[in-house]
């Protein structure tokens, strides 16, 4: 892996977001509780996205790299809330913010539970919630490191950041991204609303991992 790939890479994947925005921008959400919250969280995990994309292109790889579970999550509480989370819970996460409201969220399911949730409904698509936990299996215990300033980053911190991890980050980052758009697409409640989004998977197949659509 060489530096100028990795250049390459950045400047790719910011097409790629700007594209995934000119479409997301376009969208609305179907109008009932559950798919407006499920697109906050969706547009959530894409803000984390921009801001670490811009992060890396200044060289600060760690606090880019810690951006990355609260994207991820971001995600995985968007497909659950549109899937699997019950009544009760859209209600919680969909309240003015207050002291009480706060209180009430923070006692919300964790990671592992909603995708344990997403994976006993046999209406949430199985091929995307596969991908999460592969994902989450994979990546969780590095990405939580990071965002906690545990041991990788101190140590990444010291020794530097090999291009490869790097390389490898913003493209994992990019198949996230993808997904969202793709969440984001049908919570609006119109099925053309995805032909842009399979496009984008096409056009950007040289920096996505693979991806599968609903």
């Amino acid at each position: 892996m060489t530096e100028e790939k990795l250049v390459q890479l950045i400047e790719r994947t910011a097409v790629f977001h700007e594209r995934v925005q000119q479409h997301v921008q376009t969208l609305t959400p179907y109008p009932e509780v559950r798919f407006i919250t499920a697109f906050q969280s969706g547009l959530l995990s894409l803000e984390h996205a921009v801001s670490a994309l811009i992060l890396f292109e200044q060289g600060l790889f760690s606090s880019a790299i810690a951006l990355t579970r609260p994207q991820f999550e971001s995600l995985v509480r968007g497909v659950w809330l549109l899937h699997a989370a019950s009544e009760n819970w859209v209600t919680k996460l969909s309240e003015p913010l207050t002291m009480e409201s706060a209180k009430r969220a923070n006692e919300g399911e964790g990671l592992a539970e909603m995708l344990k949730q997403l994976e006993a409904n046999p209406d949430a698509p199985a091929g995307i919630v596969a991908q999460l936990r592969e994902f989450k299996e994979v990546a969780w215990k590095a990405m939580s490191s990071y965002t906690h300033g545990g041991l990788h980053p101190l140590s990444r911190t010291m020794s530097g950041y090999p291009a490869q991890l790097i390389y490898d980050v913003i493209r994992n980052g990019n198949a996230v991204v993808a997904l969202s758009a793709q969440l984001l697409a049908i919570l609006s409640g119109n099925p053309q609303n995805m032909a842009p989004v399979r496009q984008m998977h096409t056009d950007f197949m040289d920096i996505l991992p693979i991806v599968q659509h609903r």
